[in-house]
């Protein structure tokens, strides 16, 4: 089959071309699905550089885990799915073979029926970014209709999909963007606020009508050692911050202040859209979650953020624009 595979970790020239990789060995829980498109995150480039997972010539490592495809097999215990049907999955990150392929072996319990008013290239960019943005604010946040999230890096893959579910759940949304263009993209998905990243939240915050901070924070890019002043500031009493990376700065945990956020009871969150796939804790609401999210597309409550269709022969061009930090939606690759 076709495939992007490494042998090594490192920079996107570690990333090689094949159109003669095995297809993949399936479990009996798993569907092999022929992809007709691929999704790009941010972490295929972060796994291709730094894992986690192993690359070397005798195991070789496919990064990439959104997809859209067909059924191509399924295994003796899979329940629900059928050769032929039409499915988009967000996959596992601890498996070794991803979905920069032909074909991927994925389990059948986190994977969705593809909505039927989307393209493949559309739907292949919403599993990843759609369970993430509702674990962190349906299970996680629990976030209560009427009150308030600040979304930070708005138009981002993640972001503009958060700001589309934040607002079918009741919230006021407000964004963070710093250009004019990702501005505008902030209020297409919905914001009703968009402020800038490039400037201190508080003041911003407070010129909303926020002055003790926002009731619920979702950081949908990296954090450093601005992490205390955030926790402080912006997350209010009873406030929620989930962080979709681990801290980049060793120290970053340190500069919370912990009598504070006692005081207020405010709580910090981890994002980890995996962690049902990998411990094997409920990996079926996954899928449950997906086939949600495909109804929700079907009644136009919310879409696709798709701004760059490329071929799948130029996922290293992809991978380049995925590193800028400075794409504005979601990329897809078409096979």
């Amino acid at each position: 089959m076709k495939a992007w595979k490494i042998t090594e970790l490192g920079s996107v020239d570690v990333m090689k071309f094949v159109d003669d990789f095995p297809i993949p060995e399936m479990n009996s829980t798993d569907i092999l699905v022929k992809n007709k498109a691929v999704g790009s995150n941010p972490i295929d480039f972060k796994a291709r550089t730094s894992g986690p997972g192993e690359a070397s010539e005798d195991n070789p490592r496919i990064v990439g885990w959104d997809a859209a495809g067909v059924v191509e097999q399924v295994g003796s215990d899979v329940v629900g799915f059928s050769v032929g049907d039409e499915v988009y999955y967000a996959g596992n990150i601890m498996r070794q073979l991803g979905s920069y392929a032909e074909f991927t072996a994925v389990d059948y319990r986190i994977v969705g029926k593809k909505p039927k008013s989307l393209s493949w290239a559309e739907a292949s960019t919403i599993p990843l970014v759609a369970i993430t943005a509702w674990e962190t604010m349906k299970e996680d946040m629990c976030v209560e209709e009427g009150s308030e999230i600040l979304i930070i890096n708005g138009a981002g893959g993640l972001g503009c999909m958060a700001i589309q579910l934040a607002k079918q759940l009741g919230l006021t949304v407000i964004a963070t963007a710093s250009r004019q263009e990702t501005v505008a993209f902030c209020k297409k998905m919905g914001a009703d606020h968009v402020i800038t990243h490039r400037e201190p939240l508080a003041p911003q915050l407070k010129k909303l009508g926020y002055a003790k901070g926002v009731r619920y924070v979702f950081h949908c890019h990296e954090v450093g050692n601005e992490l205390g002043e955030l926790m402080k500031s912006v997350v209010g009493p009873l406030g929620k911050l989930s962080l979709t990376f681990a801290p980049k700065d060793e120290g970053a945990i340190g500069t919370i202040d912990t009598i504070d956020m006692w005081f207020n009871r405010k709580s910090y969150l981890s994002t980890m859209m995996f962690a049902r796939p990998v411990t094997g804790i409920n990996p079926e609401k996954q899928g449950a979650l997906l086939n949600t999210v495909a109804d929700m597309i079907d009644a136009g409550k919310i879409t696709h953020a798709v701004t760059k269709t490329m071929n799948f022969e130029e996922a290293k061009e992809v991978m380049e624009l995925q590193a800028s930090g400075t794409t504005i939606g979601k990329i897809a690759m078409t096979l």
